[in-house]
């Protein structure tokens, strides 16, 4: 009874995180595609948040990763990642007219 119990922890613990590095991946991917036509430079691509349907993701030049900071938010719709916008800053406006929540939003 207890190995079950603790293995059903274990579980519970683990299987969030597995599931959210497969999205991961997904967002990552749609997010590189659509800046494959437009970046002139190499950046660095990175996962900040998942909620629900909607994900942010950070850009950066990869030679310096430190500047020039934009994001990527995506929407998954038919299980399937797709960018509904992309620039270096949002107006609370614009964070309200694409359905960005709150806690998704660049303080």
């Amino acid at each position: 009874m207890k190995k079950s119990l603790l293995i059903l922890g274990l579980l519970a613990v683990a299987l969030p995180r597995l599931v959210a590095e497969s999205e991961n991946a997904a967002i990552l991917a749609a997010a590189e595609n659509y800046l494959k036509t437009s970046a002139t430079t190499e950046v660095k691509y990175i996962v900040e948040r998942v909620e629900g349907d909607l994900a942010r993701v950070r850009i950066n030049p990869a030679a310096k990763p430190n500047s020039s900071t934009a994001w990527i938010f995506l929407r998954k719709k038919d299980g399937k990642w797709t960018v509904i916008s992309a620039r270096a800053s949002f107006t609370a406006k614009e964070y309200d007219e694409l359905g960005i929540p709150k806690s998704l939003r660049i303080p």
